[in-house]
């Protein structure tokens, strides 16, 4: 059941001409690339958006959903990154309220002194995530009432004796990545293979590019470029550039979705060794579990029969008054996080993410790890240093939404 190796194109053609020039190319069309192609837009600098696949259609829909997703950082004590998906999500949240949903997630504790302990450290959290416009008044964070805890069904037979409440934004991160490439005016090229770069001075010039739909070749021309092709990196600058360094590690976890469960209406995030979260999330009628993790070479990968039953394992473990496997499986997703090469278990890497100006072509960044927290913030950074000029708007102005058939193409 899993993802195939880039997927099929759609039928239809791009009208675009067989020859463009922009100031900005960039490959790449996840959460990075649309929201870099935004910011352009925003300081009107021209730009083109290239993928092999679909806008949003490799590491952006295939995450835990969360904006902050900082609350691992407590469990390995990254207190900066930490600190930072709150403050994020505080200012991206609220200007994207139709892909954003506020949250009481519940944190349950084994005995006092870790509840003790939860208690302090979300604390802190929701004290550095304090800015929520639109909370919900029905959602209570702090100490959960015993009576609310004992009615989960999650609860009975668990080694769980209370949980504390904590906030966190969740989104539909494909719509939101696909909002934000319709919010650019850049050309779209999605479903596009690069086939050669031209390069001069030290620079890259050109590079030419197939349709995947019908065969079309094209050429695109920029004085800038930027890849943020998130786990694909190494890949391909391998292929394109004969480079061996290795800059990524990429961890792979895995998702899966089962009826709903009445009764269980708080997404829980639980403690798991090695500074791992099991995630059980109500959402969109149904219930998200995961993740597992295992260290991975490529950005398409199978979900392996070992990685779905050692999260069988885990549930079984933590919430045995539900029958797990006895649910149906409605679907199962693995997705592949980019974080920068260091050494260590990657459950403690930090996914903080990191601007490369190459050193053979100046006029090429990479962008490297990163998160959906952060992305935003990032690409605004990023689009000022490209062009000398800054956004205010960035932080105001509604996006368009995509209508759930197709991105514009221009």
């Amino acid at each position: 059941m899993s993802e195939p190796a880039w997927p099929a194109p759609p039928t239809g053609a791009c009208t675009l001409p067989g020859s463009l020039d922009v100031e900005v190319a960039i490959l790449g069309a996840g959460i990075h690339g649309a929201a870099l192609a935004r910011e352009l837009t925003l300081r009107g600098v021209s730009c083109a958006l290239v993928d092999k696949g679909e806008v949003g259609g490799g590491t952006s829909q295939w995450s835990s959903q969360l904006l902050h997703g900082g609350i691992r950082y407590m469990l390995t004590g990254d207190i900066r990154q930490m600190r930072e998906g709150p403050r994020r999500a505080g200012h991206l949240g609220p200007h994207r309220p139709h892909r954003c949903r506020w949250e009481a997630f519940w944190m349950p504790h084994r005995f006092w002194l870790e509840g003790l302990a939860h208690r302090l450290g979300i604390g802190l959290y929701d004290h550095w995530g304090a800015e929520r416009p639109g909370w919900p008044a029905s959602l209570l964070l702090g100490h959960v009432p015993g009576a609310a805890f004992q009615g989960d069904p999650r609860s009975p037979g668990s080694p769980f004796r209370g949980a504390t409440a904590y906030a966190d934004l969740m989104t539909w991160d494909r719509e939101l990545t696909k909002d934000l490439a319709l919010s650019s005016e850049g050309s779209l090229l999605d479903f596009h293979e690069p086939e050669g770069f031209e390069e001069a001075g030290g620079e890259l010039k050109a590079l030419g590019l197939r349709d995947r739909r019908n065969g079309t070749v094209r050429k695109l021309a920029a004085r800038r470029w930027v890849f943020a092709l998130g786990p694909w990196t190494d890949g391909a600058m391998a292929t394109w550039f004969g480079e061996t360094r290795k800059r990524l590690r990429l961890s792979s976890g895995i998702h899966l979705w089962f009826d709903a469960v009445p009764g269980c209406e708080r997404p829980w995030a639980i403690r798991r060794p090695k500074g791992r979260i099991l995630f059980v999330i109500p959402r969109d009628g149904l219930l998200q579990v995961g993740t597992t993790e295992r260290e991975v070479e490529d950005g398409w990968v199978p979900i392996a029969a070992s990685e779905r039953e050692e999260l069988f394992e885990a549930l079984e473990a933590n919430l045995p008054a539900i029958p797990w496997r006895s649910l149906p499986v409605r679907h199962e997703e693995l997705g592949v996080r980019p974080l920068v090469a260091s050494s260590g278990a990657t459950a403690r890497l930090s996914r903080e993410a990191v601007l490369e100006r190459h050193g053979r072509f100046g006029n090429l960044t990479l962008v490297l790890g990163g998160k959906l927290t952060t992305a935003r913030a990032l690409m605004d950074q990023l689009a000022t240093d490209l062009t000398g000029r800054l956004a205010p708007a960035s932080k105001t102005e509604p996006l368009r939404l995509w209508d759930g058939h197709s991105a514009q193409i221009r």
